[in-house]
């Protein structure tokens, strides 16, 4: 039997497949990128809930996911 997709092709399912930081329950890891490419923690995101699913805009998700995607 095929079973069809049943997730919603909205931001929330873009972040589930396609954010790094991204843990159950959207729960942020809160591992950003500077411009030399080093990684930094921010306490601002780190074990919060997701920014994009309070509807807020995430600095991650916009600058390092979003223009890597094709949804």
């Amino acid at each position: 039997m095929l079973r069809m997709n049943r997730e919603k092709n909205d931001i929330q399912t873009s972040v589930k497949k396609n954010c790094a930081n991204y843990n159950t329950d959207f729960i942020c890891s809160g591992i950003m990128i500077d411009k030399q490419l080093n990684q930094i923690i921010d306490s601002e995101y780190t074990g919060k809930v997701c920014k994009i699913k309070e509807g807020k805009e995430c600095a991650y998700y916009n600058y390092c996911v979003k223009g890597g995607i094709n949804d």
